[in-house]
């Protein structure tokens, strides 16, 4: 009897080795993850200065392709709802739906914004430990806007659309650090802290409106399943 269960624990150690094995062994993987994070929106310009942190979310597929032990490229689409606070210093020349609209100097705008994001990244993994693997990636985020609406402290401006005065398309930045926790086979929990700053002005100027270059900065904990 006693033979038999050594037999099983013996077979039960190798096998959860070779799935192990396996996994890591993998060239190609899939993850779906979910992204809560803090955005404010940052600019040079001293006429303009930074609102309070929002709250957003993003969420979306990526696939990672191991083309060397420790490093993979990651392709992927995500759906992100992000924006932030600008305080205007000055009179704010407003392009709004009806026509060129002047709000008070002191006017907080919120921008809430959602944009399609197509990320292209370089990972490095760490050797396994135990269930664990720790990874660090870089890459940038073609971002295409999708929706756009607007909130102001002047002239009751309450979720207007505003995709006229948003830029069509932006470029991101991202770096990441996280870890992949193996649940056996081909199955792990993913985490990650990930920090995100685009290259481009997210408003869009008029004739009248002082020129700005204003980006969102955005860190955020990062859940999924890889498989």
């Amino acid at each position: 009897m006693k033979t038999k269960v050594f037999l099983a624990a013996i077979a039960l150690f190798f096998g959860s080795t070779l799935l192990h094995a396996q996994h890591s062994d993998r060239r190609v993987s899939f993850a779906f993850s979910l992204q809560p994070h803090l955005n404010w929106i940052h600019a040079d310009e001293a006429f303009l200065s930074k609102g309070p942190v929002r709250l957003g979310i993003e969420g979306g597929l990526r696939m990672d392709y191991k083309f060397e032990r420790f490093y993979a490229l990651s392709f992927g689409v995500n759906l992100n709802q992000t924006g932030g606070n600008i305080v205007y210093k000055e009179a704010l020349y407003l392009d709004r739906i009806h026509g060129l609209d002047t709000l008070q100097p002191g006017t907080m705008v919120t921008y809430r914004l959602q944009y399609v994001e197509v990320p292209v990244a370089l990972k490095f993994i760490m050797p396994e430990i135990g269930y664990s693997t720790w990874f660090t990636e870089i890459g940038v985020d073609p971002m295409f806007n999708t929706l756009a609406f607007i909130n102001a402290t002047d002239n009751n401006i309450e979720k207007e659309p505003f995709q006229q005065g948003v830029g069509k398309f932006n470029l991101a930045w991202h770096a990441g650090l996280g870890l992949n926790y193996s649940l056996g086979g081909s199955i792990s929990l993913q985490f990650a802290i990930v920090y995100k700053n685009t290259f481009l002005d997210v408003t869009r100027e008029n004739d009248i409106r002082k020129a700005d270059n204003a980006r969102i900065n955005q860190v955020g904990l990062k859940m999924g399943i890889v498989f």
